[in-house]
């Protein structure tokens, strides 16, 4: 009886996996960064362009082209986020645009690429290292709080701190790293609490999906649910789940809330793969930085085992419809310009769209170096 249930199970799944749309080439993703890269500096003395900048943008580009090195074997790929770092630390004097955000990071949304910094301590001893993330840090200590120790932003419109919701990729990762180089739990414990309380404070129920703002003296205030904002809790999550050890007491519950989060997100994709602005609103454009986000989480969730495997059948169909957004060129059309807090759904809808949009590329190239991966083990 046990052998006709592991049969039936396998039958199953090879079903499911028959019905997959096979996913589109990714030479379009190999040229997007070997693009990129080409339009860096990387040898000190040159001049900074935008990948160079102190930016979290830039932070998802690097993570997507190193995962890309990794499974192409391109070393000047896998190398890129460290020159890019090396150079940021040499030069970021002369980087005038963000070097302000750098050494005076007055909110969490100027982290910029601080958790490559402890990614690159272990290879470098460049003295500029240690300063980068003391700035970072300051920050975070004195960073406001709601009840319950979450932090927070303070929102003058509403006369409120708020838990907004892409301040989570903005120190989960961040915090992560931290555990791993001071081989302290208690960073990894942070970075655990603060995406709970997230889920806790943010997540709708019933439309199976989140709010971006949670207002502490207005918690009957609702923002709609915009793709991006969703994007980045679950970049969030999907980066964190990689650090958290298998008999850790809380993955469990962490697992629970992951397919929570993506199993809802599925019953939103639009037949062509991609998901809205507004998610729950199909006639707000398709917009492709989120689409990006949740693509590249449901293929990692599903080649990890933390998902079902339609989330991988998912992930492909989104793979294959963020390839109808590029451009001749291979840039990335729809990628909705950065964006506030608001409770107006036009506010949404009218966002502007733009092309080659550093919120995008990242995105884009974590999703790519996820179906190299599949290509490679031939499924």
């Amino acid at each position: 009886m046990k052998k006709l249930i592991v049969l039936l199970c396998a039958v199953l799944v090879a079903s499911t996996y028959a019905q997959e749309a096979k996913p589109l080439p990714v030479k379009s993703a190999i040229e997007m960064a070997e693009t990129v890269i080409a339009e860096t500096a990387l040898e000190k003395g040159q001049k900074p362009r935008r990948y160079n900048y102190w930016m979290y943008q830039n932070y998802m580009i690097t993570e997507g082209i190193k995962a890309m090195g990794e499974a192409l074997g391109r070393p000047d790929f896998s190398s890129y986020q460290d020159k890019q770092m090396l150079y940021f630390l040499e030069e970021y004097k002369n980087i005038k645009p963000m070097t302000g955000m750098y050494l005076h990071p007055g909110t969490m949304w100027h982290c910029g690429m601080v958790a490559s910094l402890y990614d690159i301590k272990r290879k470098s001893d460049h003295p500029e290292i240690d300063r980068g993330i003391s700035y970072f840090q300051k920050m975070l200590n004195n960073a406001p709080k709601v009840a319950g120790g979450t932090l927070a932003r303070y929102r003058p419109e509403w006369k409120s701190k708020a838990i907004q919701i892409d301040d989570l990729y903005m120190v989960t990762p961040y915090w992560a790293r931290k555990s791993v180089d001071h081989d302290e739990a208690k960073y990894l414990d942070l970075a655990i609490e603060e995406t709970l309380s997230y889920y806790k404070h943010l997540w709708n129920a019933e439309t199976k999906l989140f709010h971006c703002l949670w207002l502490e003296k207005k918690p009957e205030v609702k923002i709609p649910h915009w793709a991006r904002g969703n994007g980045w809790f679950v970049l969030g999550i999907t980066d964190l789940l990689n650090f958290v050890p298998e008999n850790h007491p809380k993955r469990a519950e962490l697992l629970e809330v992951y397919n929570n989060v993506m199993l809802g997100l599925m019953a939103r994709q639009n037949k062509d793969g991609l998901w809205h602005q507004v998610l729950d609103h199909p006639e707000s454009y398709t917009e492709t930085s989120s689409s990006g986000m949740f693509t590249y989480s449901l293929l990692h969730g599903s080649a990890k085992g933390w998902l079902p495997p339609s989330a991988r059948t998912a992930g492909i169909k989104g793979w294959n419809g963020l390839q109808t957004k590029l451009t001749d060129n291979n840039q990335l059309e729809d990628v909705c310009r950065s964006t506030g807090m608001s409770e107006d759904l036009d506010y949404y809808f009218n966002r502007e769209r733009i092309t080659h949009d550093q919120h995008g590329i990242g995105p884009f190239l974590l999703s790519a170096s996820e179906i190299i991966k599949l290509k490679s083990n031939k499924l």
